[in-house]
């Protein structure tokens, strides 16, 4: 349903003052619309150069729709190219219709914009438990390999401070620790994308007011009311804990201090793994164990979630139960060479070598000539545009690398990490193996410039 902007934003409580790593900054009433200068100081944490390229997700809410509005400004002063992105869920019969009214809101405003299908929502409406669970994983995938595909090392997402504090109260439910209920970080990195939340300052109700404020309109999700959402009833249930003194402004200012401590925490966990870890070109971590074990267990566990999650292309870490048990045998053993959240982990000399479990990859993608794709969330590949087709990633198989090693000078590479490493295949079969310098003669003919490829958490650019 498509909402005009009429009629007053509701009244909130002022926002509370939160320090550098906290949620909130800004203490205008809830209700005030948002100004640049307010924006601008929010923007400043990211560190932004002129000149360069963002995209912003934007499903037509209010939040989104309000965060475009207020880039769209700070950008056009910046010289910064924008670009909105839609994901259609293709989980509801309108949700077609909402996205071209995206972007025909977005051609009002002048903004460049492209819609991202999501071919198996229309399959998940009356097969997943959860199909907004399957369609948020879905839509970062989607955005992410739009990044990729564009060039654009940054995404600006709309969470604000109300979502915050319903991600608090959700994680709370779930026994979650020091990093659960620190809730959102206003910057993270997936895939070697910059995930920025500037709006982590502001209340919902301060997003509904801009867009008033702007003459905009917005689309109402039936699902923001339905009850058989967690985060929709710990939503409805706040005034019974502000009646008892828990109020929003105090649950801020608990997120606040806890992400105190969890940004304390990961700069433990950065100078550790500065002094104990090297990852290699292949995405492959190699862990010097006895200085890896030397450290508090905390931080050591810590190290371990970050490692097994960027080696897996993973958002999350695993289970804690199977980390520790993971962790306990590096310190006292006995060592028996494992998987673990889509890693293979295994010792090698005095250190533990830590690569990507090539059984759980299941991803082929197709990348056109002069396209850039993300394969497994790991690898960032881009096919000149001077190929004559369009060429499929896949996992290696043995095969292939027979046919690469018989061509010679190949790197040396352990066996496991190569087994889950890409290949590139055409309707000629084997085409290419970038990292290992490979390209079928007839293609390397036709190449007017080498395939582009590179482990993506650590890319500051791509294709």
């Amino acid at each position: 349903m498509t909402r005009a902007p009429t009629g007053e934003a509701n009244a909130g409580s002022p926002a509370a003052d939160m320090t550098d790593h906290g949620v909130e900054q800004y203490t205008a009433n809830a209700a005030t619309p948002i100004d640049a200068v307010a924006f601008a100081k929010a923007m400043a944490a990211f560190s932004i150069p002129d000149e360069c390229a963002i995209a912003v997700a934007v499903s037509g809410g209010p939040d989104s729709m309000a965060l475009l509005l207020l880039l769209r400004e700070w950008c056009a002063r910046r010289q910064v190219t924008l670009t909105a992105l839609t994901v259609d869920h293709c989980l509801r019969d309108e949700s077609g219709t909402e996205a071209a009214q995206v972007a025909a809101w977005c051609e009002a405003l002048g903004v460049a914009h492209a819609v991202l299908p999501w071919r198996m929502g229309p399959s998940q409406r009356g097969l997943s438990r959860s199909p907004q669970a399957a369609a948020r994983a879905a839509r970062y995938d989607l955005l992410l390999n739009w990044c990729h595909a564009n060039g654009h090392a940054r995404l600006c997402v709309a969470h604000h401070a109300d979502d915050q504090i319903e991600t608090f109260f959700l994680r709370l439910a779930r026994g979650s620790g020091v990093d659960g209920l620190a809730a959102m970080a206003p910057k993270s990195r997936r895939a070697g994308v910059d995930l920025l939340r500037p709006l982590l300052s502001f209340r919902k109700n301060a997003l509904e007011a801009t867009c008033v404020a702007a003459g905009q309109g917005w689309v109402e999700d039936p699902s923001n009311g339905n009850r058989k959402s967690a985060r929709v009833r710990f939503r409805q249930a706040r005034a019974i804990f502000a009646a008892e003194g828990f109020d929003d402004a105090r649950l801020l200012a608990t997120i606040a201090h806890l992400q105190r401590a969890r940004q304390a925490l990961e700069t433990a966990v950065d100078a550790l793994l500065a002094q104990t870890c090297r990852w290699d070109s292949w995405g492959a971590a190699h862990i010097d164990l006895a200085a890896f074990v030397a450290a508090p267990a905390e931080i050591a566990l810590r190290a371990l979630t970050r490692v097994l999650t960027t080696t897996a292309g993973e958002i999350y870490g695993p289970r804690f139960e199977r980390l520790e048990r993971l962790y306990g045998s590096m310190i006292a053993g006995p060592w028996r060479d494992s998987t673990l959240h889509g890693c293979h982990i295994m010792r090698d000399g005095t250190e533990i070598l830590i690569c990507r479990e090539a059984d759980a990859i299941t991803e082929d993608v197709r990348v056109n000539a002069g396209e850039t794709v993300l394969w497994d969330r790991r690898f960032s590949i881009g096919v000149p545009h001077s190929a004559p087709c369009a060429l499929v990633v896949c996992r290696l198989t043995a095969p292939s690398w027979k046919l690469v090693t018989a061509g010679g000078n190949v790197p040396a590479i352990h066996p496991a990490i190569r087994a889950g490493m890409p290949m590139m295949t055409d309707e000629q079969g084997l085409a290419a193996v970038p990292w290992a310098g490979y390209v079928r003669a007839d293609l390397r003919l036709q190449l007017k410039e080498p395939i582009f490829w590179g482990f993506a958490p650590s890319l500051t650019e791509f294709g």
